[in-house]
């Protein structure tokens, strides 16, 4: 393999995420390790980008990249969220295995075109690890075990199992971590299983008001469905009627855990998500998925109020059967669209550093500060109708494309030619 690069490049703003922006800036990479970042001088450059933000690649901490496109059936505004869940299932049943590898080389491509470098990808027993190691992109693969029924969760668990406990390919930048898919689909015994395999999680959790009624009553929509698709065990019962405790109940405490929407955590629940309420250096983060909770019709999420708890909440697109895009900054986006109060500067360290510190990579990338990575999205500025020259605003307030993406000071979208 060839060397890592060294270069400088130059930018109307580099926002290292870590530090206060720097206007006409120069960032520094030598063997694809970030030096530092200097004020503009008269020295030459290697890469002379102009009118562009450079910024840490984004972190798109929960997706599913082999879910294709599903049509948005909305109907007075938004989406049946059980409905949909049903469609999902049929797509799966319906695509083969190379479909679902070229979906997934489909994302990948898609991802890196949106400036993401990292990500956290839920898939079916491992099968994006393949596509995701052959490619330049940092994170890591979860294996999905589901099952409410005994059998239908020792069976997902042993395939995840046998994938998590394989020879890896040889390659650091992707790791493994096992996915129980949530509280309303998984036996409490199947987390605890998935606890005592790896310490490295993923699960969705206080998704939709479906799962409340389910865990606290036994009843409702989600049971209607669940019993429809032969998946409804009447022995079952949660681990507690509260999502949250999916988390905190014994050695579920032990592990790493990315917590996918949060749409219906309690207030009383926030205090959890703190880095000091985890023992022994655990990390527990919320991933907000904006709109694919504006698909479904959710109120508003809570990730401000989280976020003053002292919480992590990072953001994630989930999968294009639910979202338009797999940009991480259309999420930032539209999130600030919704609630034009957030700060700009807050929306993007959620989805760069944020995510970064969720998938324990925060100390190679999610900022632009000395010894980290030269993992970079460029984004071109476009300001009709921003007054305000803060560089964040620009950014999130403004429609221009993301150009380039660098990891590891390597361009692999995009490359600009040397001025």
């Amino acid at each position: 393999m060839k060397p890592l690069p060294s270069f400088v490049l130059s930018a109307r703003w580099i926002l290292p995420i870590e530090g206060a922006p720097v206007e006409n800036g120069r960032l520094l990479v030598r063997g694809g390790v970030i030096l530092g970042i200097e004020p503009q001088t008269s020295a030459p450059v290697d890469f002379a980008l102009g009118n562009v933000a450079v910024l840490p690649g984004f972190v798109n901490a929960h997706t599913h990249l082999e879910l294709g496109p599903i049509p948005n059936l909305e109907i007075d505004g938004y989406e049946d969220q059980v409905s949909w869940l049903e469609r999902v299932i049929q797509q799966r049943m319906q695509t083969d295995e190379a479909a679902m590898q070229v979906q997934v080389e489909r994302g990948i491509t898609a991802s890196l075109a949106a400036g993401t470098t990292a990500l956290a990808d839920i898939t079916t027993a491992g099968r994006s690890e393949p596509g995701l190691v052959a490619s330049a992109l940092r994170g890591i693969v979860f294996s999905e075990v589901i099952g409410l029924k005994q059998a239908r969760g020792e069976q997902t668990s042993s395939l995840a199992c046998d994938w998590l406990h394989s020879p890896e390919p040889g390659r650091s930048r992707i790791r493994r971590g096992l996915s129980p898919h949530a509280p309303y689909s998984t036996a409490g015994s199947v987390y605890e299983n998935a606890v005592n395999q790896c310490k490295t999680l993923a699960t969705h959790l206080a998704e939709l008001p479906e799962e409340l009624e389910l865990l606290a009553c036994g009843t409702g929509r989600l049971r209607d469905f669940l019993e429809r698709i032969n998946a409804w065990d009447p022995t079952w019962k949660p681990l507690s009627d509260h999502p949250a405790d999916y988390l905190r109940k014994g050695e579920l405490r032990q592990a790493d855990w990315l917590v996918a929407h949060g749409n219906y955590l309690k207030p009383a629940d926030f205090w959890q998500f703190r880095p000091q309420a985890a023992p022994a250096d655990q990390r527990v983060t919320v991933v907000y998925c904006p709109r694919t909770s504006a698909r479904f019709g959710h109120g508003p999420h809570p990730y401000r109020d989280m976020i003053k708890e002292g919480a992590v909440v990072c953001l994630g697109t989930d999968s294009l059967a639910s979202a338009p895009s797999l940009s991480i900054l259309d999420e930032i986006r539209f999130l600030s669209r919704l609630n034009p109060e957030t700060e700009p500067s807050l929306l993007l360290t959620m989805g760069t550093l944020g995510g970064a510190w969720a998938l324990r990579i925060d100390d190679e990338v999610g900022s632009l500060v000395p010894e980290k990575k030269a993992d970079l999205a460029i984004v071109e500025l476009l300001e009709d109708g921003i007054a305000d020259s803060d560089p964040a605003r620009l950014v999130v307030e403004g429609n221009g494309n993301v150009v380039a993406t660098m990891i590891d000071g390597r361009f692999v979208f995009r490359a600009y030619r040397n001025s």
